[in-house]
């Protein structure tokens, strides 16, 4: 561990919000702050009320007179506007699956374990570019929290604003629980004991299987899945004995959808994933915790270094290419929400898990119509090595970075 380099590579202002042309997520976030909200189990048959008292129609008869979701009203609804009527069944059962979802994810504990951010101390790992330093500047410049950040790049995020608490840099193996265990004496030194851990820190490869580097794949499952248990075993004790805080896993679309020239990102990340479902289980069934939130979020491409290995989607109405700084509100609303959640972005991707329930003919349907075999590719990941991913590495992973380099260029004759 050391302080953060001599020279200054911090952002000079944070970005914090994002604006672009409208996707099916803001449709879908308008649907359901409305019409699919619970409160349209009021709404809806009070809409049927109204219409039927305005037209002084027969069939709600003596029920015009309570403007309230009572069996009577509800069957004057079914037999007068029977499409209203479906559509409050659907948010019935929207609203049945939701709550319980929530109690179960939530283990039992269905109130809101909101954050005090004055009190609150975030540790994320990786936080030093990406999705990471999008959270971070979020954190710091809205939430004025105290934050940690655990990760072996030089920082990238503005630094804190004028009164925030500072943010503090360790340049950290978050492989080696050594390392990990001096920045987080530190950090305990400095603000107390962390209370959120946010698990960000991931890197991919882009190799085939018969390409791919022993020691590459190594690494990639050290820094994408063993480092969970390493930061977990540093920082759950004291939320454990509190009963309290909240640990936020980074998986991916990966975690659910393999693609081809994938395999060690695709297959680290399932197993981030399931990292983040036993932690849940055992919080709940061996430590006696169950208030300890514990999230989980899976994005497709995001616009980051290590995304520039990946194809853009070809629709980005349905599929946008996320931006770090979408990803990271998000994160905050998690945080901020009290809640276990289960965030996948964008929303259409919410299809991934039944995508291994379904027939292997479907399954490879989507493939083809997505193409998803040629999402990542000798040319993706070429790019993005020549636009910078990595180049910051040193000792091993500097001459595996070589060494794909290298491969790449001989594959494609240098071009």
């Amino acid at each position: 561990m050391s302080a953060a380099p001599a020279k200054d590579t911090h952002a000079a202002q944070p970005t914090l919000t994002h604006s672009g042309p409208p996707t099916f997520d803001d449709v879908k976030r308008v649907l359901n702050r409305t019409v699919l909200s619970p409160l349209a189990l009021v709404g809806i048959p009070l809409l049927g009320y109204l219409a039927e008292r305005r037209a002084s129609a027969l069939p709600f008869g003596d029920a015009a007179n309570w403007p309230f979701p009572t069996l009577e009203l509800l069957r004057a609804l079914a037999a007068a506007h029977p499409r209203l009527y479906k559509l409050w069944l659907l948010v019935l059962l929207r609203t049945f699956s939701h709550t319980a979802t929530r109690y179960v994810r939530n283990l039992g504990v269905y109130g809101r374990q909101r954050p005090d951010w004055r009190k609150e101390v975030v540790v994320i790992t990786g936080g030093a570019a990406g999705i990471g330093k999008a959270t971070v500047e979020i954190l710091s410049h809205k939430k004025r929290a105290s934050i940690a950040v655990l990760d072996m790049a030089p920082p990238q995020y503005a630094r804190a604003p004028p009164g925030a608490p500072e943010i503090l840099y360790f340049k950290t193996d978050v492989t080696d629980r050594e390392s990990v265990k001096k920045a987080a004496d530190a950090i305990r030194a400095k603000y107390g004991e962390p209370t959120i851990l946010m698990n960000c820190a991931g890197i991919a490869q882009g190799s085939l299987i018969l390409n791919a580097e022993m020691k590459s794949i190594e690494r990639t499952w050290r820094i994408n899945t063993l480092a969970n248990w390493i930061t977990a075993q540093e920082f759950l004790p004291a939320m454990v004995k509190k009963n309290r805080g909240h640990i936020m896993t980074v998986a991916s679309s990966a975690s659910y959808m393999s693609l081809p020239q994938m395999a060690e990102y695709a297959t680290s990340k399932s197993a981030a994933l399931s990292f983040h479902e036993v932690l849940s289980a055992e919080l709940l069934a061996r430590y006696n915790a169950p208030a300890i939130r514990t999230s989980v979020c899976c994005p497709t491409k995001v616009r980051t270094a290590l995304g520039d290995g990946m194809e853009d989607h070809p629709d980005p109405f349905f599929t946008p290419n996320l931006m770090p700084v979408q990803v990271g509100q998000a994160i905050v609303d998690v945080f901020d929400s009290g809640l276990s959640q289960y965030v996948i972005m964008p929303e259409i991707m919410r299809i991934l898990p039944w995508m291994r329930a379904v027939p292997d003919w479907m399954r490879r349907l989507v493939n083809l119509i997505a193409n998803t075999d040629n999402q990542v590719t000798d040319k993706s990941m070429n790019r993005a090595l020549k636009n910078g991913y990595g180049a910051d590495w040193d000792g091993e992973a500097k001459e595996l970075r070589q060494k794909v380099v290298d491969r790449l260029q001989r594959e494609s004759g240098g071009k």
